[in-house]
């Protein structure tokens, strides 16, 4: 079974319908445990609701309270991202000939996700936008 989570971001209903917060949790539990696979992100833009900007540690931290592991949040981030817009082909992994987004942190994800949030460096394409000190 390959089911994908997608359109539903968890910081969208904590913002719109804070009661119904632990219910999404929940089900995001119960889908993850039945083999469907999530796409980090959202495709919400209206109404007034202020996002978290950067990284989505709140969505993050959400997905590791319904269970799911560091390495399924980091594959839901990148490569399941990239399946959900049809763009798999060329991003969403590290693999010859597909666009080179990388980001380097200072600690270790698999370990720590607020790792991700002491970037290093930015690689895009393979050229350093953002180097530690800049």
């Amino acid at each position: 079974m390959h089911l994908t989570q997608h359109g539903r971001s968890l910081e969208l209903w904590k913002g719109v319908a804070p009661g119904v917060g632990v219910h999404v949790v929940e089900n995001l539990q119960r889908f993850v445990a039945a083999g469907g696979q999530v796409a980090l992100g959202t495709d919400y833009g209206g109404a007034a609701m202020q996002f978290h900007l950067g990284m989505p540690m709140r969505e993050i931290e959400w997905m590791q309270a319904a269970g799911m592991s560091h390495l399924q949040i980091i594959v839901a981030a990148t490569r399941n991202a990239a399946h959900v817009f049809n763009l798999e082909r060329e991003l969403g992994t590290l693999e010859p000939g597909k666009v080179a987004d990388v980001l380097v942190v200072q600690g270790e994800p698999l370990q720590d996700l607020h790792a991700l949030e002491r970037v290093g460096w930015v690689i895009h394409n393979g050229v350093v936008i953002r180097a530690e000190g800049q």
